[in-house]
């Protein structure tokens, strides 16, 4: 089944032809949008120019860029953020557009690189709209910055003719196609890929787009053909506007929040991994969202990268069996490889949870389903001209391919009979990572200072009672897929009944301090008085996706609390947890991945947070509190 779903948009445009000209002193064309589309900026509005002054302004982001200069009625050329240029010469000094280069950080390895740009439609208080920009290389920039500046910045004109349309109303959709599960329909598997990026965009994101149509097409075939049993569930595949489409599609329908178990995303899976040293991450579920889904997708993950990867001693192992290659002539020992790709090794690692891309919209506690990503880095040919097919790899984006099939065919198809496999691995996987975050707390409190030892007890112990019980959390989220009285259940619980509690998990803690110390008892853990009004307050959320989008921008972060620990405070709010428990959870989760990480989480941040949160509407405050 496939269906085209229109949504309400922030705004729609489409560029046509447009050129730059410089005119005088010589003549030579500077760029043209259908020879390299990146050279107009997005959202520049339709002029004609037939002859303008060119002024240079260095960066054009501030007043002194423009001491002496006289910029009304002409065209600037600048090199800084584009937002501010458009302030400061077309909106407080009537420059008519901008010629426009960056100096990043990429730019010595890549000057010929067209970076992916845009102008603001409109002044934040909406009195006036934005005009043009035309991009150029580094090198074309610093060419003509160089040329002006031999001749004293006199004498240089331009033509620009830019030829553009707003679409109103302004809309976006998402392209839907679904394989029909056989018993479950409300337990749907979603797959995603965004299109909207600039119009090179081979790996972010038409490698992500290209795999879902692909893993579609063969799941299909497969199906149709017998070769694959029909899953138990749907299977969705959703080809939308990055986080935007999927935040106005619950907008439009927040009871479908409750139709899915799972989303895993794709966003940039394609690459040639030697160009850039770029790695495949694939990241969990965050620590709010705890879900078997995460261990699901490692496993097969892991597999991969140990097929696809030339171990010495798996060599000779294969040696050993008679009629095998020798370990000279087989590299991988489970090789996906494609015929027109390259046979590097497969360097993929699962990873502690990142943003900025569809998954997040999942993860949302508005929303409440657990996703994942699979997202290249770092990409130094991300949102450029450079971003092209001569650096992909069809190898790595089939590898990513089976590994997200896989991943979502086995989720949908899941019953009773797969539970305890399913389940022994959680629980394997479990021990390790509550052993790890032990690890952890004993070693930060074995290093702390006597005058701050009880201090750092306290975060210790709280990394490992938390982490008892996500890891519950995250074996229960696994009965879902099996109905109640099955055989699978009952051995889900028995291995329930093995997981350390938090309780434990505390206790061996305080153990641990007295032995280290000598001293007879642990520290008390109990809130301090100053934070006792704030810690025992009990917020929820207010039920209104739409809601929840046109106020969350209202919110205050705190500047030293990470984003993504800012967005996990909101998260972890489900009505029942006080704010010292959301600050509980949150610091747990940036301990289990390190400070490097995550940064440092203090409850002062965290209740500064959801305070803001209250404030703007997003979030309410029980009666009573605990």
């Amino acid at each position: 089944d496939v269906r085209y779903i229109r949504l309400k948009g922030e705004r729609s445009w489409s560029p046509r032809a447009s050129e730059l000209w410089l005119i005088a002193p010589d003549e030579r064309r500077l760029a043209y949008s259908k020879e390299i589309p990146l050279s107009l900026a997005d959202f520049s509005r339709s002029a004609d120019v037939p002859s303008g002054d060119l002024v240079d302004v260095g960066d054009g982001t501030a007043e002194p860029d423009y001491a002496g200069k006289e910029v009304r009625g002409k065209i600037v050329l600048a090199s800084g953020a584009l937002a501010r240029t458009m302030e400061e010469a077309v909106w407080k000094r009537g420059a008519l557009g901008i010629v426009a280069f960056t100096t990043t950080a990429r730019i010595p390895d890549y000057p010929d690189q067209y970076p992916w740009m845009r102008v603001p439609v409109e002044s934040k208080d909406k009195s006036k709209q934005g005009t043009f920009a035309f991009v150029l290389t580094y090198r074309e920039g610093m060419r003509l910055r160089r040329e002006m500046a031999a001749a004293g910045g006199k004498g240089f004109k331009v033509r620009a003719r830019v030829e553009s349309v707003f679409h109103e109303p302004a809309s976006q959709a998402i392209v839907e196609a679904v394989i029909r599960g056989s018993e479950i329909h409300d337990q749907d598997i979603v797959l995603t890929g965004h299109l909207q990026e600039e119009m090179f965009s081979a790996n972010d994101d038409a490698s992500g787009c290209a795999s879902v149509l692909e893993i579609a097409r063969a799941l299909k075939k497969l199906i149709d053909e017998g070769r694959l049993p029909r899953p138990r569930r749907d299977i969705r595949f959703w080809w939308v506007d990055e986080i935007s489409a999927e935040e106005q599609y619950f907008a439009d329908h927040p009871d479908e929040r409750r139709q899915f178990l799972a989303n895993i995303n794709q966003d940039m899976v394609g690459a040639r991994q030697s160009a850039g040293s770029r790695v495949q991450f694939v990241t969990r579920p965050p620590f709010s969202r705890p879900s078997f889904l995460g261990d699901v997708v490692e496993s097969i993950v892991e597999s991969l990268v140990q097929g696809n990867t030339a171990f010495l001693a798996a060599g000779q192992a294969r040696g050993l069996t008679p009629g095998h290659p020798s370990a000279g002539e087989v590299e991988y020992s489970r090789p996906v490889l494609a015929r027109l790709g390259t046979r590097e090794a497969y360097d993929a690692r699962v990873i502690p949870f990142h943003n900025s891309t569809d998954h997040q919209v999942f993860n949302m506690g508005i929303i409440g389903v657990p996703g994942v990503t699979f997202t290249n880095w770092p990409d130094p040919f991300i949102h450029s001209s450079d971003d092209d097919l001569w650096q992909m790899d069809a190898t790595q984006l089939k590898r990513n391919a089976v590994a997200v099939a896989a991943s979502a065919y086995y989720t949908a198809t899941a019953g009773d009979a797969e539970l305890p496999t399913l389940a022994s691995f959680v629980y394997g996987r479990a021990l390790e990572r509550t052993s790890r975050d032990a690890t952890t707390a004993m070693a930060m409190t074995a290093a702390a200072p006597a005058d701050r030892r009880a201090e750092v007890y306290a975060r210790a112990v709280n990394l490992v009672g938390e982490a008892a019980r996500r890891e519950r959390r995250t074996l229960e989220s696994a009965r879902v897929l099996a109905p109640v009285g099955g055989s699978g259940q009952e051995v889900l619980s028995r291995m329930l009944q093995d997981l350390p509690t938090g309780e434990t998990a505390e206790a061996r803690m305080a153990a641990f301090f007295t032995s280290l110390t000598g001293e007879t008892r642990a520290p008390s853990l109990a809130v301090s008085a100053a934070r006792q009004p704030s810690a025992a307050k009990v917020p929820a959320l207010v039920d209104d996706v739409q809601g929840f989008l046109d106020k969350r921008d209202k919110i205050k972060r705190p500047d030293r609390l990470h984003p993504l620990m800012f967005y996990e405070a909101l998260n972890f709010v489900d009505g029942t947890r006080t704010y010292f428990d959301v600050y509980r959870a949150v610091a747990a989760e940036a301990d289990h991945a390190g400070e490097w990480y995550y940064g440092a989480v203090t409850f002062e941040d965290v209740a500064s947070a959801l305070d803001s949160a209250v404030s703007a509407g997003v979030l309410e405050l029980k009666s009573g509190t605990r």
